[in-house]
This record gives structure tokens, C-alpha cells and sequence, in this order.
């Protein structure tokens, strides 16, 4: 009877340690804000405070996403990206999306994004 015990204790106390690290499981969707960093429209992602920002270049476009720290969208007040630190476009709000016309020789985009409280973002990205 004493072995069962030991058993059960050893096994309870080794689920037990695994405990704190149950929130790092990937089970297909982030648990919380700030886990979740998989681009979503096929560009390249990054964290500006507790915001996402996605920028997406297709068909002579360039697409920018912005989303808060749990992925849910968010629509900006006034974007503009900014190609190779020279030429700066205005972007329009369309969809669930701000959009302008790329600059496909272009190798570093910088966007810059107000939000409606006034908040100002920039994340640059390097697509060489």
C-alpha cells in the first residue's frame, strides 16, 4: 500500500510541476495579448508597444494591418509608409486595411500609423 501511495505522489506532484508551463502549449491560437505573432495576410509582423503591424506588398500595393496586443483589429486614424527613407506615401483607409501604391524597387518600409486617441507608430521593415 505504501508503493501506491509513493506512485501517486510522485505522479501528482510531477503534473503538478507542469503547471506554469501550460500557457506556452501551442494549441492554435495565442492564450493572452502578446503571444500571438504569426503574420496573417503573408507579410511581415512586428510589435509597436501593444500594437501589431503588419505590412503586405502584392499586386503593386502595399497594405498595412494593424491590430492591438490580442490580434483584434484596429482602425487607425491617418497611415503613411515611407520606402527606402526617402519617398513617403499616404495611405488610405479601405476594408479592414490601410492601402497606397508601392514602390516595388524599394527595399526598406518604414510605416506610420496614428491611431484615433492620437497614439503615433512607426516600425520599419526590410524586404531586400
Amino acid at each position: 500500500m505504501n508503493r501506491i501511495r509513493w506512485l501517486v505522489a510522485v505522479a501528482a506532484g510531477l503534473f503538478l510541476a507542469t503547471l506554469p508551463f501550460w500557457p506556452y502549449l501551442p494549441l492554435g491560437h495565442a492564450l493572452g495579448p502578446h503571444m500571438d505573432h504569426e503574420p496573417r495576410h503573408g507579410g511581415q509582423l512586428g510589435m509597436v508597444g501593444d500594437h501589431h503591424i503588419e505590412i503586405v506588398r502584392r499586386r503593386g500595393r502595399v497594405e498595412v494591418f494593424v491590430s492591438d496586443a490580442n490580434r483584434r483589429p484596429v482602425q487607425p486614424r491617418d497611415g503613411r509608409v515611407v520606402f527606402d527613407r526617402r519617398q513617403e506615401t499616404q495611405l488610405t483607409w479601405a476594408d479592414h486595411r490601410l492601402a497606397g501604391a508601392d514602390q516595388p524597387a524599394a527595399q526598406e518600409i518604414e510605416a506610420r500609423v496614428t491611431l484615433s486617441d492620437g497614439t503615433e507608430l512607426a516600425i520599419s521593415f526590410d524586404f531586400s
